[in-house]
Parts: C-alpha cells; structure tokens; sequence
C-alpha cells in the first residue's frame, strides 16, 4: 500500500521586522489550507505569565513549544496541510535548541522540512520595527529601533545543516512575490520526492 506525501513544515528564520509574518499571512492568502503559527503565538501566552527574567521562562517555552508542535506537526490530522512557523533564532546555544524542535517535529513524522531564512537589509529593518500596524498588533514585538540595530550587530541568525534551505532577502521585493517564491519552491521540493 502506497503511503501518502506529508506536507512539509516551513520554518521561517528571520530578525524581528524583517516580514516573518507578512510573508506567512499572504502564504495563507495563495492556499487557505495553510496553517500559519507566527512566533509570537508561542511568546506571548508564556509571557503572559512569566516574564522573560523568570527562571522558568524558556522552559515553559519550550513545553508550550511541545504542545504545540504535538497538535500542529505531529497529529495526523494536519499532515496534508503545510505548516509554516515564523520564529527569531540566534546561532547560539538556545537558538539552536529551539530550532532543532521543530526539525525533530517535522523528521519524527517523517514530514519534508524546509528552513527558510528571511534578510533584509539594515535600514530598511530598522523603519519597519515602528510601521503603525507592528506597533498596534497587541503582541510583544520588538519596536525599539536601537535595540535592532545591536541585535543585528551582536548576533547571526541559526542556520541548519544538512537540509535544503531558501534564503530571501525581504528588503526590495513584495511579501506577495516572497510567498509565491517560498509556495514555489516548496512544490519543487515536493515534486522531487
């Protein structure tokens, strides 16, 4: 008995500001049958509770993390539906942790796992961390422009290993072309299998 193709899991990598879920969100508007899971869908309950200083914090992030990649990525019920995450991830030791959940999510159901890693060149990031509509989603964005540009400075963004990967720079193109080209890309894959 032949087996079905599972949908893939796109995460896509990218520092704050740089169109994580813009891109995501008009994903979902080429295929409704997407399931988007914006990063801050897993922050902000947490944070809700514990504050990022708390001892507990990353672990009950991590947990939730678990619950949800349980329900999203492991259920079988969402194993035709594409799974994409937004997430920000430095190439440390938490940031390759975190990561590394939602590979081994995606590889435990044997679901194809496609990293996507999202620049933007600096300025241009810096503007959009204090666009009207970031400021007013109700989530705990990051909007200080000058705590971006260290970030930018300080850190690199993790990239896997040993998986096929797309890097897109957000910087000159619409988030309407960069789902298009991610939706292209993705098929490719498929079609590869």
């Amino acid at each position: 008995m032949p087996t079905s193709i599972k949908a893939p899991v796109v995460w896509i990598n990218g520092f704050p500001g740089t169109g994580k879920k813009t891109i995501a969100d008009a994903m979902k508007q080429l295929d409704p049958n997407i399931m988007v899971l914006d990063n801050h869908k897993l922050i902000d309950p947490v944070e809700a509770v514990l504050s990022r200083d708390h001892t507990d914090y990353n672990i009950r992030r991590k947990q939730y993390r678990q619950y949800t990649l349980q329900r999203i990525v492991l259920h079988s019920s969402s194993h035709d539906h594409l799974v994409v995450f937004t997430d920000f991830q430095s190439d440390n030791e938490l940031g390759q942790s975190v990561a590394q959940d939602y590979a081994s999510a995606a590889r435990h159901v044997d679901r194809p796992f496609i990293p996507v890693y999202l620049t933007c060149g600096l300025e241009a990031n810096i503007e959009r961390v204090d666009n009207a509509e970031r400021v007013a989603s109700g989530t705990t964005k990051l909007l200080d422009q000058e705590l971006l540009r260290d970030m930018r400075g300080r850190y690199e963004l993790f990239r896997f290993q040993g998986y096929p990967f797309l890097m897109i720079d957000s910087t000159e193109k619409t988030a309407l072309e960069n789902a298009k080209k991610i939706l292209d890309t993705v098929e490719g894959w498929r079609d590869a299998e």
